[in-house]
């Protein structure tokens, strides 16, 4: 009976608990933006963006014709940017959101992976771009491989 007590007191403690399970946040995409040529961009950079004042130091609209040819909207009042920016490369790269959770009160974490393919024949500047709410105020950033 004691090795019974000491193996489920074992299997008890070995466990791990999860006292506020992670919660899925939604997201969209900003479309048609594009990192302007006065933002320099050295090594990746992953920010949060709550102004549009500072959105627009850095952005410039990339609008075109037809239906979906006008920039995302984003209401700096409600929501906030998450922005991951890659230095100028000539070999195509794709960065693609996995996961967005809140893992406690004003926080969340995000998860992304970086996917690159074949040499392109000019500079693409890879980024970007998710809206979300303001609701959380810090974001921790994980990139998967």
């Amino acid at each position: 009976m004691k090795n019974i007590c000491i193996i489920l007191l074992a299997f008890l403690f070995s466990c791990k608990t999860n006292t506020a399970p992670s919660k899925s946040i939604t997201f969209k995409a900003a479309e048609n933006y594009f990192v302007k040529n006065t933002y320099r961009v050295g090594k990746p950079v992953e920010k949060v963006i709550t102004s549009k004042k500072e959105f627009d130091e850095i952005f410039g609209m990339a609008a075109y014709m037809g239906n979906k040819g006008m920039p995302t909207a984003i209401d700096f009042s409600k929501e906030q940017v998450i922005a991951i920016m890659l230095p100028i490369t000539n070999t195509s790269t794709e960065i693609f959101p996995l996961k967005l959770v809140n893992t406690k009160t004003d926080e969340a974490e995000f998860f992304y992976k970086i996917k690159t393919g074949e040499k392109l024949s000019y500079d693409i500047k890879p980024k970007l771009l998710l809206i979300i709410n303001k609701d959380y105020k810090t974001i921790h950033f994980n990139k998967e491989d």
